[in-house]
């Protein structure tokens, strides 16, 4: 065999082999940018709240179909962790983002290079941060312009919260509960409502700990009340109250001391209580015909108020006055 033809095989075999290493192995990449995605353990219990970053940029290395495969699978193609059962009970988890790439080494593919395409920290690390799932029940907190609202019923009762285990447990008894603010500004012609509220984004009210509510609203049945109101109607005469021929037979004598006047405070609805005037009112002391002169004792005569409106009452029990009949004198005067 000639010089020359040994030269030219020489030459289509390194040809040939460089073909091959070509489409073999891949120089370094232009950058890809892969998510990042953490998978639990199958649990009801635990869930990922956020992972910083979502996405890495990389540059991989390796044999050029294996990547070109890759590249045409979704799933594989990303920066991957699987955590414990250990690992989730720590709320907060800092991975290598490099130690996400483990899956490709069996295709014979290296990352070169890995970064944050946010901030550009090569080789940065991914936090994980974990929730705890928990069942807790809604309480609702009327928040009502001039009314007071009663609940009738709550949809859902109970709430999923996701909160970090480590703040759960430090979260005391009293405050593991979601809260749904109920805010009407006016009373409604109806005073049978239905709202669908928001839940609060704290457990137990405004100080405490942040947490994610599923479902994040709930359905409110309520019925809406005027709000109390207090108010002073000054002091009024007690008046008498009797049959007429009871008072043309007996005379009404107070125990001495006795005052004839009382203090009336009352309470009820708003409007109903700023509508009365003490002109509507009046108190009286009422005599039937069964009452009878006791000379031994004197009888307890108890007060009525009469003229409140149904839901107003008075803020005090009226007090009892002692009083007694004596037999009126039907003698008329001599006629002049």
């Amino acid at each position: 065999m000639s010089e020359t033809v040994k030269t030219i095989l020489a030459v289509t075999v390194l040809t040939a082999a460089l073909w091959v290493w070509a489409d073999l192995e891949q120089p370094a990449e232009p950058e890809e940018v892969v998510p990042v995605r953490v998978k639990v353990p199958p649990t009801e219990d635990y869930v990922v709240r956020s992972i910083v970053p979502e996405q890495v940029t990389v540059k991989l290395k390796g044999p050029r179909g294996a990547i070109q495969q890759l590249r045409s699978l979704p799933e594989e193609m990303a920066c991957k962790f699987e955590l414990t059962e250990s690992e989730l009970k720590e709320p907060r988890r800092v991975l290598h983002a490099r130690d996400g790439f483990r899956h490709w080494a069996a295709r014979r593919i290296f990352v070169t290079d890995c970064k944050s395409e946010h901030d550009g920290v090569v080789d940065s690390d991914v936090v994980v941060r974990i929730d705890h799932m928990i069942r807790v029940k809604v309480r609702v907190e009327p928040k009502v312009a001039g009314a007071v609202a009663t609940v009738a019923t709550v949809q859902p009762a109970e709430v999923t919260a996701r909160v970090s285990e480590s703040q759960w447990k430090g979260l005391a008894e009293a405050n593991r509960y979601a809260v749904a603010l109920l805010a009407v500004s006016s009373i409604p012609a109806n005073p049978q409502i239905e709202r669908e509220v928001p839940l609060e984004r704290k457990l137990g009210g405004p100080d405490g700990i942040e947490a994610a509510f599923d479902p994040p609203i709930v359905k409110v049945t309520a019925r809406l009340e005027s709000a109390l109101v207090t108010k002073s109607l000054g002091r009024f005469p007690i008046l008498l109250s009797a049959p007429p021929d009871m008072l043309s037979r007996w005379k009404i004598v107070f125990q001495a001391g006795v005052e004839h006047y009382v203090e009336l405070e009352v309470q009820g609805p708003g409007p109903d209580v700023e509508r009365l005037l003490a002109q509507d009112v009046r108190v009286e002391l009422v005599l039937t015909a069964d009452d009878k002169p006791d000379p031994a004792s004197w009888l307890p005569g108890k007060l009525v108020v009469v003229g409140l409106p149904p839901g107003v009452k008075l803020t005090k029990p009226l007090p009892t006055v002692n009083f007694n009949l004596e037999k009126q004198s039907n003698d008329k005067p001599p006629a002049p």
